[in-house]
């Protein structure tokens, strides 16, 4: 299964390592209360809308940045789901 194809709940995030980059997939509305106003600084590869969806692709530095700040903050209402992409092996 492709973490595309992967089932998610509205308030998982789920976060994808693909060689020197991470994947993050919010759902919008966990997206637009955790994410979106640190955007700027986290200097997204890209930003793409999935169905109901956000990913943003970041640097590896960059995503475990975001990576640990989830972790610190994750009673704000929203678990996370870590994948190590099979894709690229």
């Amino acid at each position: 299964m492709r973490w595309q194809d992967y089932p998610l709940m509205e308030e998982e995030v789920l976060i994808v390592r693909e060689g020197g980059k991470i994947l993050f997939d919010f759902h919008k509305t966990v997206f637009a209360r955790v994410a979106a106003r640190y955007l700027e600084s986290l200097s997204p590869i890209t930003v793409r809308e999935r169905g109901e969806r956000i990913v943003l692709e970041l640097e590896a530095e960059k995503g475990e940045e975001l990576r640990a700040w989830l972790l610190l903050n994750l009673g704000k209402g929203f678990f996370i789901t870590e994948l190590e992409s099979l894709e690229l092996r």
